[in-house]
């Protein structure tokens, strides 16, 4: 799936169908229906959904038992939610609005109104999780920066030592000794990096020095 797919939740399939038709009609992306709530819970075990669209009135699981099932899965970044709900329902708006829900849009559907809020919100999810790897970077040229020349030292040896014409006795436990001590300073980094939530795995040279323990 592409990062613009929504997934349309709605027990009435004329609704439904109205929603789906002027999304593909208006707007590049990729729908999921459902009919049910529970429907909507298994098509996000097996798709990778960019927001929910979903009426809040539904038999089964009510639009906010959804959504609060959605929120122990994905965050409001990770998953924007959009309630679509009629103007008499004013205190399940506030409901949904407190169980998580990023947004509302009101029965009979404006779907300008809709596709404006639709790309509103996949744009704020973008720009949030922009802004979390950029995150991720600076804590993670802040950590190289911090153990690069504590590591320098014992690499540039261990280096000598094995650019060296003969390993000797000597030379052979002072290597093993400074292997050691860049171990240790990459379980340093590797714990650091933890704690600042960093992926390693984007960043080659950290990566390929991990893999040495």
């Amino acid at each position: 799936m592409n990062d613009r797919t929504i997934l349309v939740v709605d027990d009435s399939d004329f609704d439904r169908k109205l929603l789906v038709e002027a999304l593909k009609r208006k707007g590049n992306f990729t729908i999921v229906e459902a009919s049910t709530g529970e429907r909507c819970l298994e098509a996000l075990e097996t798709v990778s959904v960019s927001l929910v669209l979903m009426d809040m009135l539904m038999p089964g699981i009510h639009g906010s038992g959804v959504l609060s099932e959605i929120r122990k899965r994905f965050s409001a970044v990770e998953l924007p939610v959009i309630m679509v709900t009629s103007l008499s329902e004013d205190s399940n708006v506030v409901d949904c609005l407190q169980r998580g829900a990023n947004d509302y849009i009101t029965k009979p559907v404006n779907f300008e109104v809709a596709l404006s809020r639709i790309e509103t919100h996949l744009k704020l999810s973008e720009a949030s999780r922009e802004m979390a790897r950029l995150r991720q970077n600076a804590a993670l040229n802040a950590l190289v920066t911090t153990y690069s020349h504590e590591i320098n030292n014992p690499l540039t040896i261990a280096i000598g030592c094995l650019m060296a014409p003969e390993l000797t006795p000597a030379s052979k436990e002072k290597l093993e000794k400074e292997l050691w001590r860049i171990a240790k300073i990459v379980k340093k980094i590797e714990t650091a990096g933890r704690d600042a939530e960093v992926q390693f795995t984007d960043y080659t040279p950290v990566a390929k020095m991990m893999k040495l323990t």
